[in-house]
């Protein structure tokens, strides 16, 4: 009789220590988004990085039209071209 046992991965060479593998919804994962991103929010005038992003997009705003154009344009019915790399040299 065959029996399924499951694994957990374990995932060396990430940091100082072993991390077992949670899959998704990690809450590893959560936690260090968030801990980055609480950093990032201490350490960074988020209203000035804001209002320059902005200022940028608009200033270019060609070119993020066309990246969002492009972006959107791709979708999950491109799924198998995309895992075989048919589609590689696509525009």
């Amino acid at each position: 009789m065959l029996h399924l046992v499951r694994s957990i991965a374990t995932l060396r060479g990430m940091g100082d220590f072993d991390k077992k593998n949670e899959g998704e919804g990690s809450k590893t994962a959560d936690k260090q988004y968030r801990d980055g991103a609480t950093e990032y929010a201490k350490r960074t005038d988020t209203l000035q990085t804001g209002l320059a992003a902005e200022r940028d997009v608009e200033a270019n705003k060609a070119d993020y039209e066309k990246a969002e154009k492009l972006g959107r344009a791709h979708g999950t019915k491109d799924l198998p071209d995309d895992l075989s790399g048919k589609d590689f040299d696509k525009k």
